[in-house]
């Protein structure tokens, strides 16, 4: 099989996703840049070619604006379906430099087992990522089925793709994901930024056979999760955390004054509803830490476009004697009272590394 794309020390990828068609609206919210809120589902393929070291990326830039045809195939070869479109380069602080491009599909490609990538006289032969089972049931903090939609959002590093369901009546889903590592999950419903905030997990490994995600939302978001361990055996963690009864209250206020919320609103604005360490429940695996510190601190938002810093909070953690080195889920749970109203939110960063 032709590697002409690989001998010149590039890497191209592909990615099939099989979602259902669909897209529901759910009106406006006019202080979120999204603004309407829609959930949207079909099935397209992404394509990227990204570079095996720092000095390749200006071969790279040279694919720039490149034509191709990318043609998927069967087991045994056969062309379904041929693809065309233009290359186009991704420069973007939040994902390291790539070639590529994501297009709509005219239907699902179960069968597609490999692509052929043509860019003039060059031609790769890829071999996709199998398709791993994703499933879960998402609830409330109650444990009652939640109707939401399910997002994997970008195989990580990469300035695209998502698959995509919506929960049966009882809260269960299911779907078939190329296996990859997924820089988040998302799962919300149709009350997104009005009635109730997103459940987020960060660095999903859709990499086995199958992958279990159950997932809790209700009020409170709790964004940007990191974490690392420090020599003395505690974990670092860091997040933003927004709310509904609070950080709402905020964004309509400024956008009353000014018709618009900009990063910059939100830098010159006490977003965060305050915690202290009792709000705060944390676990690496099923393992429950002791939280010993809790700050408040200042991050740079330049990579969103405006050099200017915004807040967090940063949590030290005891890790248990008990727990063995090894790589571990850590799951982020908090639960305020903010204007008389009970707020909940849930987060999962995974593969923590403990030494």
């Amino acid at each position: 099989m032709e590697r002409d794309i690989s001998r010149q020390g590039l890497k191209t990828y592909v990615f099939v996703f099989n979602n259902d068609v669909f897209r529901e609206c759910y009106g406006y919210v006019p202080y979120i840049k999204e603004k309407e809120v829609c959930y949207e589902s079909y099935p397209h393929v992404l394509l990227v070619i990204a570079s095996r070291n720092p000095l390749n990326v200006k071969l790279l830039q040279d694919l720039k604006d490149r034509e191709y045809k990318l043609s998927l195939l069967g087991r045994s070869g056969e062309k379904l379906v041929n693809i065309n479109g233009k290359l186009r380069y991704a420069s973007n602080p939040l994902v390291p430099e790539v070639v590529g491009d994501q297009q709509r599909l005219p239907g699902k490609f179960s069968e597609a087992k490999y692509a052929l990538l043509e860019i003039g006289s060059l031609r790769e032969y890829v071999e996709l990522p199998r398709h791993v089972h994703v499933y879960g049931k998402v609830t409330d903090f109650q444990g009652r089925p939640r109707q939401a939609y399910v997002e994997l959002v970008q195989p990580y590093g990469f300035p695209g793709g998502m698959a995509i369901t919506k929960t049966r009546s009882d809260g269960s889903y299911e779907m078939l994901v190329p296996r990859a590592i997924y820089h988040h999950a998302f799962i919300c419903d149709g009350g997104y930024a009005r009635s109730s905030l997103e459940f987020y997990a960060w660095r999903v490994p859709v990499e086995n056979s199958s992958f279990r995600l159950d997932a809790r939302f209700d009020k409170v978001e709790i964004y940007r999760l990191t974490a690392a361990e420090t020599p003395e055996r505690t974990l670092i963690v860091h997040f933003v955390v927004w709310d509904i009864s609070y950080t709402n209250r905020v964004l309509e206020n400024i956008y009353r004054e000014k018709g618009e919320v900009s990063i910059k609103d939100i830098c010159m604005h006490e977003t965060m509803p305050k915690l202290e360490k009792n709000n705060i429940e944390m676990y690496l695996g099923d393992n429950e830490l002791e939280i010993r510190a809790l700050n408040k601190i200042y991050y740079s938002v330049k990579d969103y476009g405006e050099d200017c810093l915004s807040t967090g909070y940063v949590v030290e953690a005891k890790i248990p004697t008990s727990l063995p080195k090894g790589i571990y889920p850590l799951r982020v749970i908090v639960h305020i009272t903010s204007n008389g109203v009970e707020e909940w939110g849930e987060s999962i960063l995974y593969g923590v590394e403990v030494f």
